[in-house]
């Protein structure tokens, strides 16, 4: 008799276009007039957007406690990876070497020349009509253009990982695939997206470039990493002090409209206002030993055994 075993998460491969700059922002830097950004999206960056874009479809004016129900929905029923920069044949994660840091195999200078720009901005006196005192800030991001090594001008993508579990429903719709696509009641959710901060310079816009469901899928509630002490750390990995590590640590934190894992139902918030969980994360591009981990909702794993 053949046994047949229940899949529980869809692991898909997806690739985004940025039509538009993007920023992903850091723990803010007290008294610094430069907003610098991370060459990567986090996994917690797609869980607000897709969060916000089914919002918006289910409900004509959404109130706070939707947006809080359905976070949490998209919290249960789906996993990110973190995206990274991908210019058709590379994906630019982060490695640590004796010479310093690398992306894709080239040196963060190069990467940077390649890929992130800067503006400057300043804030305008209603009175005088000139620039506020103390008001001038520069804001890093990550083109939407690059050009390659023949001097030709190609557009940024994104590339990572999405899971959805096999019997995904937001509030009874059931999750269906598609070409290039993840709908509820034939709407693509992941169509288009806003990613990060900035959007009022017109930052983060995202829209799908590629989906292809995978032949591996997890047959576990959990979604379980394997970890291997050769490749670098392609995900934020909480703190443990048993483990060995090259290179880095990191306090992980970020602006949020609410945090899923510490909501209590507070009162309405403002876009930004609270701050998410701190994690004590190894960083992307650390290597440790061989290891299980479990990936959370957020992009961030976390070791669920001892050292192989």
């Amino acid at each position: 008799m053949i046994k047949l075993v229940k899949t529980m998460w869809e692991k898909c491969s997806v690739v985004f276009k940025l039509k538009s700059p993007l920023h992903i922002g850091y723990t803010p830097f007290k008294g610094s007039v430069v907003s610098p950004t991370r060459y990567y999206v986090l996994g917690r960056n797609f869980w607000g957007a897709i969060t916000k874009r089914i919002t918006e479809f289910l409900y004509n004016e959404p109130k706070d406690i939707d947006y809080r129900n359905i976070g949490k929905e998209v919290m249960k029923n789906f996993k990110f990876s973190h995206f990274y920069l991908y210019d058709g044949k590379t994906v630019f994660t982060p490695s640590y070497t004796d010479e310093g840091l690398n992306y894709g195999g080239i040196p963060q200078t190069k990467f940077e020349h390649m890929f992130i720009g800067s503006r400057i901005s300043t804030a305008i006196d209603e009175n005088s009509g000139t620039a506020r005192d103390e008001s001038l800030h520069e804001i890093e991001f990550i083109n939407n253009k690059f050009r390659d090594e023949k001097g030709n001008i190609k557009g940024v993508k994104i590339a990572g990982y999405i899971w959805v579990k096999n019997t995904a429903k937001i509030l009874e719709n059931k999750i269906q695939f598609g070409t290039n696509s993840i709908t509820i009641n034939g709407f693509n959710i992941i169509q288009e997206l806003v990613l990060g901060g900035e959007s009022k310079y017109g930052f983060g816009d995202v829209e799908i470039d590629f989906l292809k469901q995978g032949d591996e899928d997890e047959k576990d509630e959990k979604v379980m990493i394997e970890i291997n002490n050769e490749q670098p750390l392609d995900c934020y990995l909480e703190y443990s002090k048993e483990i060995q590590f090259e290179v880095d640590i990191e306090l992980l934190t970020g602006r949020v409209y609410y945090d899923p894992e510490t909501d209590n139902n507070e009162p309405n918030n403002t876009p930004g206002e609270k701050m998410s969980k701190v994690k004590i994360c190894f960083t992307p591009g650390t290597i440790i030993g061989k290891y299980d981990a479990e990936l959370n909702y957020d992009g961030t794993l976390r070791i669920i055994n001892n050292p192989k």
